[in-house]
């Protein structure tokens, strides 16, 4: 009886210090060691997967992220061009999106919670849903455009041993954000920007993506699903219509006709970006 007693006094600490463990471990150990780069972000660590060219060809680097609050590997078509794009003779390095805002909660005073059996923490019908101060709503954004200022600032010393072009690959809000930094001057800029079904959550800044697009003066690839977000569908015909005209290198729209939970989307995609490149870098060399 006193093993017993043992047994599980030693499986309950096993059990208590599974958590710690969990939170500890690292967050791409299933990746080889050798793709996992650190980066420090102000006083937090993060990381940054970076996988080498392959096979004849090595024209530079491609830097990706997905949409805000996603890591450095997301389940979508970033991941599957981070893996891809190496065979077409670039070596990517992919970062985790800048932060999403935290969910906006309200909260129900005591007067107001129904008794039992009705309905419970309802809302007032002459009050609108809660949502961010102006306040809150500027230091969020702040605070995203810092991380990835600081983020794209460190990948000098990660994209070394690829010398070459620059593509700078970015999805959704990843998206969104980077045209309007990429437009004040606050990023670096790549040799090519792909984008795809890019926006931003807010209407005043959503609307001012596809000015912003036509004042760059990089080569743009934009790239449309038809199952995005209405705020990317909105500006879609607005972005092209704005664009350079008779300058195919420095705007090429493409919409795609298969939903972008598809795979074979994401070979769609492979495809353009790979087919852009090549003409960029011919007429660019």
């Amino acid at each position: 009886m006193k093993s017993l007693a043992l047994y599980f006094a030693a499986l309950s600490l096993c059990f208590s210090l599974s958590p710690l463990y969990a939170a500890t471990a690292p967050a791409y150990d299933y990746l080889p060691e050798n793709e996992v780069a650190t980066i420090t972000i102000g006083e937090k660590q993060s990381h940054a997967l970076v996988r080498s060219w392959r096979g004849k060809h090595q024209y530079g680097a491609a830097i990706l992220f997905s949409d805000f609050g996603t890591n450095a590997d997301p389940s979508d078509v970033i991941t599957f061009l981070r893996r891809h794009l190496n065979d077409k003779g670039w070596a990517t390095i992919s970062l985790s999106a800048p932060d999403n805002g935290p969910q906006v909660n309200h909260t129900t005073d005591a007067s107001e919670v129904s008794k039992s059996g009705e309905k419970q923490l309802a809302l007032k019908a002459s009050k609108s849903l809660p949502t961010y101060s102006e306040e809150a709503w500027q230091k969020l954004r702040e605070k995203q455009h810092e991380q990835l200022i600081q983020t794209m600032n460190q990948l000098d010393a990660l994209g070394q041993p690829y010398p070459g072009k620059r593509i700078l690959i970015a999805s959704q809000k990843g998206a969104g954000l980077a045209i309007t930094l990429l437009n004040a001057g606050s990023l670096p800029k790549p040799d090519i920007l792909v984008i795809i079904n890019p926006y931003l959550d807010r209407s005043e800044e959503n609307q001012k993506l596809a000015q912003q697009i036509a004042e760059l003066t990089i080569p743009v690839l934009d790239i449309q699903s038809p199952d995005a977000s209405p705020e990317a569908l909105a500006t879609l015909l607005e972005r092209k219509a704005l664009a350079p005209q008779n300058q195919p290198l420095r705007y090429e729209q493409q919409v795609l006709a298969l939903n972008l939970d598809q795979p074979s989307a994401w070979q769609e995609i492979l495809v353009l970006v790979q087919g852009f490149a090549k003409r960029i870098m011919k007429a660019y060399p």
